[in-house]
């Protein structure tokens, strides 16, 4: 098995493990692990099992040496009760292809047989190269996305060496003496995969553009007490409007087109029925009146993550439909939205 492996890693075929985010949520901030399939598939596959199984939940970590690891994954506390994490099969040491153990990533521990690695895992505090080896070191599987300040937390809380192995290394808070008590172990309250797909949130607010043109803007605000979405889509160029005249649909001037959509989660869709607005000048405010009573048409903005969207569209005067790309102007948002995104998902 594992020859066949390093063969199959050595000929660049990948096995369907696609990379995710996995948080762990500890009583000292959350920790966000970026998982590495393409290194160690069959290691990655491992943890997700215990993930997805809910078995690191309310364990804790059990080991911490200074300037070197801090570790988990073996035991938990549960109904104030301590216990072990259950085990799966040992796995297949994938240290061969994997990444070196440098500051911020996370490798499986393991016994010194070299395919023995089980639930638990270590975090590198320092560079450690001596972990390192060709089938025979300690497999990295991923890397820190965000929480290495959790993890220096842990790292500095001081140890109490009179308890018996495996716990004679465990960090603790607030501990001086007598029976340890839940309120001192670094526990994990929950461990679970982000949900890396787009969801609509207020993340996506803001000012959007069609980079094929000159002017051609949007702009989107959120609603989420009423779960609707504010479009305002506009042009603008340096052709200003003659006296008396108004801005129409088609027209070289400046131009909006509003509306509020109804919003379909499942497909990150927005519905919008368009209204027309003339007059007015972006550098010489004017009256602004809508040119039609009704609706001039639909509008349909497809957000595809936080920085890109469709637009189709399909009005009535002019008779006009079509599709195009739009895309933020500033990425300042971004990191805003995925992270929103991600709550909202995580929240579902």
């Amino acid at each position: 098995m594992k020859f066949l492996m390093t063969l199959l890693l050595f000929c660049g075929f990948s096995l369907s493990v696609n990379a995710q985010i996995v948080r762990m949520e500890t009583v000292l901030g959350n920790i966000d692990i970026e998982l590495r399939p393409d290194v160690a598939p069959v290691t990655v596959a491992n943890f997700l099992n215990y993930v997805n199984d809910g078995d690191y939940n309310n364990s804790y970590f059990h080991r911490s040496v200074a300037n070197f690891i801090i570790q988990g994954g073996g035991f938990t506390y549960i109904n104030g009760q301590s216990g072990s994490v259950p085990t799966d099969a040992p796995i297949i040491n994938e240290s061969t292809f994997s990444l070196p153990n440098i500051r911020g990533t996370i490798s499986m521990a393991r016994t010194s047989n070299v395919d023995s690695a089980t639930s638990q895992w270590f975090f590198n505090t320092v560079n450690n190269p001596s972990l390192d080896g060709n089938g025979d070191g300690y497999a990295v599987f991923g890397s820190v996305r965000a929480g290495m300040d959790v993890i220096d937390a842990i790292a500095a809380l001081p140890i109490i060496r009179t308890f018996a192995s495996p716990i004679n290394e465990i960090p603790l808070i607030n501990f001086s003496s007598g029976s340890i008590q839940q309120s001192n172990l670094v526990l994990i309250n929950r461990a679970y995969v982000l949900d890396e797909s787009l969801h609509i949130n207020p993340g996506l607010n803001g000012s959007w553009f069609n980079a094929a043109t000159s002017g051609q803007g949007f702009f989107f605000d959120y609603f989420t007490s009423i779960d609707k979405m504010f479009m305002g889509w506009f042009t603008f160029d340096t052709v200003e409007l003659n006296a008396g005249v108004a801005a129409n649909l088609g027209d070289a001037n400046q131009r909006w087109l509003t509306g509020l959509g109804n919003i379909n989660h499942e497909t990150n869709a927005i519905s919008f029925d368009i209204f027309s607005t003339s007059g007015g000048l972006f550098d010489n405010p004017q009256t602004v009146t809508n040119s039609d009573a009704g609706s001039v048409g639909t509008v349909t903005i497809t957000f595809t993550d936080c920085a890109n969207a469709t637009v189709d569209y399909n009005l009535t005067s002019p008779a006009v439909s079509g599709s195009f790309p739009i895309t933020r102007i500033v990425n300042d948002n971004v990191a805003l939205c995925e992270s929103l995104s991600r709550q909202v998902g995580t929240s579902r």
